[in-house]
């Protein structure tokens, strides 16, 4: 492999370990099978992380990031504050559309690290990463719109937090795209009405 930063190989060990776990399951996701999936050798591994620890939750950062970063931009797109919502909710939707694998991971990530011995943090962590993410959509939306929330955030957050959480699963499980895209725009309508100018 050509020589490379030690933060860029993290990132090819990260989107690595996200293809494996697509494919062959969380549990099978070894270090070895990481490292030969990014064509590495295994010493690049314990040179970019500390812990498989650290690694997983850096996946779950870097999930999170492919559908946050989407749906800031449609937060910040001209329209009032239900259509910028529902153009955030809408690109993290179609992520869930084109890439359900790995949202499937997210949640056999979950029960994963809360099984193994020494991973429970992780799944806290994954939590956490969601519900700071969501808060950070909050706080923007109410910035672009020049609005504030008549609930407190870490209540909202939480709030959408459930709200995507729930209908993801259930879409992955049902397959009912239409129905779940349906149910998301009425928990986007009924967030955006707790919105104060």
């Amino acid at each position: 492999m050509a020589r490379v930063s030690a933060a860029a190989r993290r990132e090819l060990l990260i989107e690595a370990t996200i293809r494996v776990m697509v494919r062959d399951g969380v549990a099978k996701a070894t270090t070895r099978a990481i490292v030969a999936e990014a064509n590495m050798p295994l010493g690049a591994f314990h040179y970019c992380f500390r812990s498989k620890e650290e690694l997983l939750e850096r996946v779950i950062e870097t999930i999170t990031d492919h559908t946050l970063d989407p749906a800031l931009e449609g937060l910040r797109a001209d329209g009032s504050l239900e259509e910028r919502l529902r153009a955030g909710l809408g690109a993290y939707w179609q992520h869930v559309l084109d890439h359900p694998d790995e949202h499937r991971v997210t949640y056999e990530l979950t029960q994963y690290a809360l099984r193994e011995s020494g991973l429970a943090d992780v799944a806290k962590r994954q939590y956490q990463t969601y519900l700071a993410a969501n808060t950070k959509v909050l706080e923007t939306l109410a910035e672009v719109s020049g609005t504030t929330w008549s609930v407190p955030v870490p209540v909202l957050a939480r709030y959408v937090t459930a709200l995507i959480d729930g209908l993801t699963l259930l879409y992955l499980n049902e397959g009912d795209a239409g129905t779940a895209g349906a149910a998301l725009d009425l928990g986007a309508e009924y967030v955006a009405g707790l919105a104060r100018i």
